[in-house]
């Protein structure tokens, strides 16, 4: 589906908007009814205009909404990918991180994978080649990090309908804000991720819910899915690139001063300390 020329100049200026937001950071003052994508296609177009004009080097990327039951609980009908910074990417199990850098942020475990210096090429335009990669192919490709996501938006629309939260979060770059990678896990090809418990707590507030069952990916496949997805826009993963599969608990909100502490059992802990 093509997008107009009119309707391409708007979507620019909303997605350079996005980015002028995101590197600020702060919440955008409204919305124009036109400036809100209609579709899938637009709301790509916005994100990908958001990150050409934050125009920062990648770590990788983040995809949400990655298990059916996930999807139809937040009216999502497709996985949400997002673009993963540098300048926001920290890797490490104990860490301080600038509380400046994320106002009315929220915090959520995540499991992770780095691609093994494998890099995907296209073969044409696309797809990425005339196959779609299966989860098996990529496992032994990947090594897995616990992670946890720093989520938040550049906009607020509260009262929107679902279909238009769901196309907002798209085109303002998956709700992303940052990132926290902790060690690397070699043997992990028979972790039982949907049952693996995960203890999430901020101060001392209660353990947050864990996603588990049907509400939680396999993550491996949420990677085949993303790989493939990119793949339909033309876009080549690289060797090195962090991807991240989703929300595995509740998130819980942070502020200056928070003390996170994610506890993944045997696959280790993440602490960090916002100041």
């Amino acid at each position: 589906m093509t997008v107009s020329q009119e309707r391409q100049r708007i979507l620019t200026g909303f997605g350079r908007r996005l980015g002028a937001a995101w590197q600020m950071p702060k919440i955008i003052d409204s919305i124009a009814d036109d400036e809100l994508p209609c579709d899938r296609p637009e709301a790509y177009v916005v994100q990908d205009e958001m990150a050409a004009f934050i125009n920062q080097p990648l770590s990788g990327w983040k995809v949400g909404a990655t298990s059916a039951r996930m999807r139809e609980l937040d009216g999502h009908d497709d996985v949400i990918p997002g673009r993963i910074f540098q300048s926001v990417t920290w890797q490490g199990n104990r860490l301080t991180l600038p509380a400046s850098r994320f106002p009315d942020a929220r915090v959520e475990t995540e499991f992770a994978f780095r691609l093994k210096g494998f890099a995907f090429r296209l073969k044409g335009p696309v797809p990425l080649r005339d196959t779609a990669w299966s989860a098996d192919e990529l496992t032994p490709m990947a090594t897995l990090h616990p992670a946890v996501e720093i989520i938040g938006n550049r906009h607020a629309l509260v009262d929107a309908p679902a279909s238009v939260r769901s196309l907002m979060t798209i085109a303002d770059n998956g709700g992303g804000i940052g990132f926290v990678f902790g060690d690397p896990i070699e043997d992990w090809d028979r972790i039982d991720f949907q049952n693996h418990h995960i203890s999430l707590k901020v101060d001392l507030g209660a353990e947050a819910e864990n996603f588990l069952g049907e509400m939680r990916c396999v993550p491996i496949q949420a990677v085949a899915d993303l790989v493939n997805h990119l793949a339909r826009r033309g876009i080549a993963l690289r060797g090195g690139d962090f991807i991240s599969t989703g929300a595995a608990t509740v998130p819980q909100s942070i502020e200056k001063g928070s003390h996170v502490i994610a506890g993944f059992g045997v696959l280790g802990e993440i602490e960090l300390n916002f100041e």
